[in-house]
């Protein structure tokens, strides 16, 4: 065994259970790697890694990383290398959402920049016939000021012209 200090920092790091069969369960399990890896250096290397693997699903007992050692020989995996493409494709097919369907992965919100915010205006303006962004502001401001003097006007003639406040057809039963 290569350096079973690591191993034994691994262990604890993961907080995985420590009893009097530790030493011979960190044994079997590396004897196991070591007659199927490539080299001892590579099994101490896909034994970390399975350690790493039962801590990160939660873990607590030396089973889930003898179970995930006895995996990767039964794969045929023989080096670190081989276990971490294998670990990435597995990954990449749980990733499948219904009926094969890749899941739906919403990307973050980002913040829109002070200049981003400035050419959006500068199109607008432009798109809506105005100069410079200050007139469309002062335009936009004049037609909602226009709007608001108006609302009684317009809230009065609904009726008689057979629509509902928000412009919807008035159904008429009779």
């Amino acid at each position: 065994m290569l350096n079973q200090t690591q191993i034994m920092v691994e262990w604890q790091k993961a907080g995985l259970k420590i009893n009097g069969f530790t030493s011979g369960d960190i044994k079997d399990i590396y004897n196991h790697l070591a007659h199927n890896a490539d080299s001892e250096v590579e099994a101490h290397k896909m034994f970390i890694l399975a350690i790493r693997k039962a801590a990160k699903d939660g873990a607590a007992t030396q089973w889930a990383v003898s179970n995930n050692a006895n995996y990767w020989v039964q794969a045929g995996l023989t080096n670190a290398q081989a276990v971490g493409d294998y670990e990435k494709d597995a990954q990449q097919k749980q990733r499948k959402g219904r009926y094969g369907q890749p899941i739906k992965q919403e990307s973050k919100v980002l913040a829109p920049t002070s200049d981003e915010i400035q050419q959006q205006n500068e199109s607008w303006a432009k798109e809506l016939g105005y100069e410079t962004v200050a007139a469309m502001a002062k335009g936009t401001h004049d037609i909602l000021v226009n709007l608001r003097k108006t609302r009684q006007e317009r809230l009065a003639s609904k009726p008689k012209t057979g629509l509902t406040a928000n412009g919807n057809q008035v159904l008429k039963r009779f």
